[in-house]
């Protein structure tokens, strides 16, 4: 009897340090499960698409067209060139600048701007970005195969602020993207608290010059876009900005410009040689009866790699060049390139003699 009743306790023991064992690596269990929860990063974008990720990503794409204005804010932040491995492309006819400033670029896979899911999903990507008009066309195909998109807009200043945030969470370091901000403001701000004090502001035409087919044309933005805010940034009063709709550029001919008769005309012409199509126009019978003609205020919007005009990372230069251009009383201490090498020293790391080689050199200064 006395055996009986030990083998019960026995059991009875047994059973109940089995269940408190079961117990403690169920609750060590949920407290895995709490901790993995709360180390997820989440991620809204400037689309309101939402992304759950398990760690930081350290295989990074970027692809589709647009792609220079993603790349050039993703290189901002020092861990880009070793958690990016799939490149879009980004040459706009005057060279690579990803390729100028990252020294491991020969290593990573490079998507032509047709590149489509297949091509983006051989690179194994922990993380795709795009452009966020390709929201439908390309990001949807990607997300269905179980990979996480997320989209930058970098149309205007409001949206890079935005999208650097987004960065920040991307790679784990929230106060570069601060830093980059900072850098934003405190120029966009010198700017806006000098010219919107002007009583009178010159009028200011900006154009795109093409050509295809021994065919040239000029063609303005529509008022929403950056080059248009640019020049109102600048103190300038955008004559075309009321005047077209539409969500692309719109084609003018001569005779509205000369109705237009603006005070300054600014050019740009992407692909192709914007200092000999300024020159032509200067020469013209037809462009020296305008204001700007006859006062020699026709200017090639200056250019590195890509033009200043464009809603890339540069635009922030743009808006101090016209700046210092339409109004240079206004706008005496500022050092068109001193600002410019502090920006690429400063944003994408470059010492003295890559700053020389890569962008002074371009500028031609």
């Amino acid at each position: 009897m006395r055996k009986y009743i030990l083998s019960v306790l026995f059991i009875l023991l047994a059973t109940a340090l089995f269940s408190a064992g079961r117990t403690e690596n169920a609750a060590a269990a949920e407290a895995d499960k709490g901790d993995s929860v709360k180390n997820v990063i989440e991620i809204t974008d400037s689309t309101g698409n939402r992304v759950a990720l398990e760690k930081i990503p350290e295989r990074i794409t970027f692809a589709g067209r647009a792609s220079i204005m993603v790349a050039d804010a993703l290189y901002m932040f020092p861990e880009a060139s070793k958690r990016i491995v799939g490149v879009g492309f980004t040459n706009q006819g005057n060279g690579n600048f990803t390729a100028a400033i990252d020294p491991t670029y020969k290593d990573k896979v490079y998507l032509d701007k047709s590149a489509g899911v297949e091509q983006i999903a051989r690179t194994r990507p922990d993380l795709v970005i795009l452009k966020s008009y390709l929201k439908k066309s390309l990001g949807k195909p990607v997300q269905e195969l179980g990979i996480p998109v997320l989209y930058m807009g970098l149309e205007n200043p409001r949206q890079y602020e935005d999208d650097f945030r987004v960065l920040g969470k991307v790679f784990g370091n929230p106060e570069r993207a601060e830093e980059i901000i900072a850098f934003y403001r405190n120029l966009q701000d010198r700017i806006v608290k000098r010219t919107e004090k002007l009583e009178k502001k010159p009028k200011v035409l900006f154009v795109y010059h093409s050509s295809k087919g021994g065919e040239t044309a000029f063609n303005v933005p529509p008022k929403n876009w950056i080059q248009t805010g640019m020049v109102e940034m600048a103190g300038g009063d955008p004559v075309w900005a009321d005047d077209v709709s539409g969500n692309g550029w719109t084609r003018v001919n001569l005779e509205q410009i000369a109705v237009w008769n603006p005070d300054y005309v600014f050019v740009a012409a992407y692909k192709q040689n914007v200092k000999a199509i300024v020159k032509k126009l200067l020469e013209s019978k037809q462009w020296e009866n305008l204001n700007a003609g006859k006062n020699g205020r026709i200017f090639p919007f200056p250019e590195d790699f890509y033009s200043w005009d464009q809603p890339d990372s540069r635009w922030i230069l743009g808006a101090a060049w016209l700046a210092r251009t339409i109004s240079p009383d206004l706008f005496k201490d500022f050092n068109i390139e001193a600002i410019a090498e502090k920006f690429y020293k400063e944003l994408y790391f470059m010492d003295d003699s890559v700053y020389k080689r890569e962008i002074k050199s371009r500028l031609g200064w």
